[in-house]
């Protein structure tokens, strides 16, 4: 639970003052100011961070591919093309990579990749399947880049794997 702060702030030649009484309530995900400023009233609202629900957990390999790979055609499992852009804009988690995975997580699946060698996590959507990668192979699943090419620096890494959300 998020925590609501009020304040009230008076401005007198240039000097803030604070009211004497701070309120303090408690809120879901908001964190709210209220202050005056020339006798004007300003509400802002932050979004605190939501807090991750994870749903399942695996720990394993991933790759990466390009939508130029051996067999590609730039167009993923779920028809989404991918020749120009490896992100995807989700409604609720914003601009996101697209990986491949095992049939056994289906399409809209929101997967947040950790532990990866020299690179910040990765929150990235299930829109794509393959033929190297599922959960009775050695890898889980495949991170989608630009180019084959620009995979060769990303290698087969150990990662752990977070399912924040099945399918849409």
């Amino acid at each position: 639970m998020g925590k609501i702060i009020i304040y009230l702030l008076i401005f007198i030649n240039g000097v803030i003052f604070p009211k004497e009484n701070e309120v303090n309530n408690i809120l879901i995900g908001k964190e709210i100011n209220i202050f005056r400023n020339d006798y004007e009233v300003i509400k802002e609202e932050k979004d605190e961070l939501k807090e991750e629900m994870v749903l399942a957990t695996y720990h394993g390999n991933i790759t990466g591919y390009g939508p130029d790979c051996r067999g590609c055609s730039g167009i993923t499992a779920s028809g989404y093309n991918v020749k120009n852009n490896i992100y995807y804009y989700d409604k609720e988690y914003g601009k996101i990579r697209i990986v491949a995975a095992d049939k056994s997580i289906p399409f809209g699946s929101i997967i947040k990749i950790t532990d990866l060698k020299n690179k910040d996590d990765i929150l990235a959507i299930v829109l794509d399947r393959g033929g190297a990668i599922g959960f009775k192979k050695s890898v889980y699943f495949d991170l989608l880049y630009k180019s084959e090419k620009e995979t060769n620096s990303f290698g087969k890494q150990k990662a752990t794997f977070k399912l924040l959300r099945k399918g849409y």
